[in-house]
């Protein structure tokens, strides 16, 4: 046996698995609680009581935020922790619904879907139901819903369904956020459009800049006073 390979092979397995603990560990988790509804609006659906849709209104650790459920469950009735998993987590099987080869597609889909929502704090009635109606087909993606009981509402559900289909790679790794629970035996997740980014503070060497600047204004300014 050569000792040397085994040694090296031993080190390649000991940092790659090394590498998979650090790259779990960076995950962010954050504390997500339900506050009310938002801009969600309910949908009748044929015998069984109206679902309620759309985006909600939520703290993703103390930060306000409008967000949309991909279920039709209630149990987002609460508060709960979530890891923050961006497009390329989902690519390499991060996710609720990510439990087979071509799942990360329903994200895709679920992604376009989610471009096309208005996220205003406050919406006409027909903008809720957009909203609404995106948010249901997502949940058709993401699994199954009950049907819509108004032909309007249907014939609209069909319209963004067949949007969807051809959005399979889709990229919405800039517009979105996936945020699932860490509960083991739960299927809430929910997605929330990412931040704008935090301005970048002006280094103090150029308030140090600044000052001189200023500093040499007044010192011209009085010499020409003076003179």
């Amino acid at each position: 046996m050569d000792i040397t390979k085994t040694t090296f092979g031993k080190l390649i397995y000991g940092t790659a698995a090394a590498l998979l603990i650090n790259c779990s560990a960076l995950a962010e988790t954050v504390e997500i609680t339900y506050e009310g509804l938002g801009t969600a609006t309910t949908l009748e659906v044929k015998d069984r009581p109206d679902i309620t849709t759309g985006a909600f209104e939520l703290t993703i650790d103390g930060d306000n935020r409008l967000a949309v459920i991909n279920d039709n469950s209630r149990h987002y009735l609460s508060t709960w922790n979530a890891t923050v998993n961006t497009y390329n987590d989902i690519q390499n099987g991060a996710g609720k619904y990510n439990n087979h080869r071509n799942d990360k597609t329903k994200y895709s889909q679920a992604g376009y879907l989610f471009t096309l929502l208005d996220f205003s704090e406050s919406l006409s009635a027909t903008a809720a139901k957009y909203n609404a109606l995106v948010n249901y087909v997502i949940w058709d993606i993401m699994g199954s819903v009950p049907k819509l009981d108004d032909r309007s509402d249907r014939r609209t559900a069909k319209q963004l369904k067949e949007q969807a289909s051809g959005q399979k790679n889709f990229d919405w790794s800039s517009t979105m956020l996936v945020y699932t629970s860490n509960e083991r035996l739960a299927s809430r997740e929910l997605f929330a459009s990412i931040q704008p980014p935090i301005a970048t503070p002006i280094p103090s060497a150029l308030f140090l800049f600044g000052s001189m600047a200023l500093g040499l204004f007044g010192i011209v300014a009085r010499k020409r006073i003076n003179a």
